[in-house]
């Protein structure tokens, strides 16, 4: 079995989890402060969405051989300016470009090659990675606010 069908399940199964936690969900319930200290369940979903598209650029520098190390770099920082740009946002809003993020993901992962699974570089948390551990990151990462989300409601 080749590397991408598990990812991809993996990833497919975390996006419908995840719509199915806010299936319903009005914008008012999703101001909802979630487990996730200073952030409402929007504001999650909205982290989920940016963070998406940070991790595929991570793969892409890994998948060109360029460094994916940037000094000075504060994520938390990034994090929370990144959910702070999408509070004007509706639900709905967010969840769209979540969906069309997670689509970008999907589309990434089937250009991986045999020989680019193992590329390796640090990724933004501080951490060594591979292209193949992005991907998993970006699965485990959604996993685990989607149980804040949820405890929230």
């Amino acid at each position: 079995m080749s590397r991408e069908e598990p990812l991809r399940q993996r990833l497919l199964a975390g996006e419908q989890a995840l719509l199915a936690a806010v299936a319903g969900l009005e914008d008012e319930m999703a101001a909802t402060t979630s487990a996730n200290p200073g952030w409402a369940i929007k504001d999650v979903l909205a982290h989920l969405a940016s963070a998406e598209l940070g991790h595929c650029a991570v793969i892409r520098r890994l998948l060109a051989g360029e460094s994916t190390h940037l000094p000075g770099f504060d994520l938390d920082a990034f994090n929370e300016a990144e959910v702070a740009a999408r509070r004007r946002l509706s639900l709905a809003e967010v969840l769209a470009e979540y969906q069309a993020n997670r689509a970008v993901t999907l589309a990434l992962l089937t250009t991986i090659g045999p020989e680019d699974w193992d590329k390796a570089g640090p990724h933004p948390g501080g951490f060594e990675t591979t292209v193949e551990g992005v991907f998993r990151v970006i699965a485990l990462h959604e996993k685990r606010h989607l149980r804040e989300m949820k405890a929230a409601t």
